[in-house]
């Protein structure tokens, strides 16, 4: 019995194979983009927990060293140190504790924002708040022959207010920054 089909040309099976590849990579594609991008940790939040430097150190977090809170508003403990998540790299943080969240937000943002990001006040004649500020900077660029270094920049690409603490995390960018912010606050309150 003969087929009412008439065989297929070799060119045309390859097209058809080539056409239900695409439609597959398509269909796949299409799967992959409906699925959520992961949340960057917010830059502030509540979790409704006041904490102190006691409780920060027992996450893990190694002080460096403490600083003075004057020419920090309303700040009332200041630290420098790092924490180390999971046996991974150690990254640094300065954290600032207020009485409250809203203390916080209200009296410790202006500073926040002068220590971090692109245009952080990395000088000691020029800075607000000059406790910690060497450690707020570092050596950027990769250098070339003899391992010249091209400046200085800032160690924390941005900060993050959680509850009473603001937290300057180490990180080139915004994004990578409040990244290790949020390793900081799910030491913190693990789930965050």
């Amino acid at each position: 019995m003969r087929s009412k089909y008439p065989a297929l040309h070799s060119y045309q099976l390859s097209l058809i194979i080539a056409l239900a590849s695409t439609v597959l990579v398509t269909a796949l594609a299409a799967c992959g983009s409906s699925e959520s991008e992961e949340v960057i940790f917010p830059q502030i939040s509540d979790p409704g927990s006041v904490f102190t430097i006691d409780d920060v150190k027992a996450t893990g977090y190694k002080e460096s060293s403490s600083y003075s809170t004057e020419g920090l508003p309303g700040a009332i403990d200041v630290s420098f140190g790092f924490l180390r998540v999971g046996g991974g790299d150690p990254y640094d943080y300065e954290l600032r504790f207020y009485d409250s969240h809203q203390a916080a937000i209200d009296q410790g943002t202006a500073m926040a924002e002068e220590g971090t990001g692109a245009d952080a006040i990395l000088s000691e004649d020029d800075a607000t708040y000059k406790d910690g500020v060497k450690n707020r900077r570092m050596i950027i660029g990769g250098g070339a022959g003899g391992g010249a270094r091209s400046g200085i920049g800032p160690k924390f690409g941005t900060y993050a207010i959680f509850g009473n603490v603001i937290m300057l995390c180490q990180g080139s960018d915004p994004e990578v920054s409040l990244e290790r912010c949020g390793l900081m606050a799910n030491a913190l309150v693990p789930g965050e």
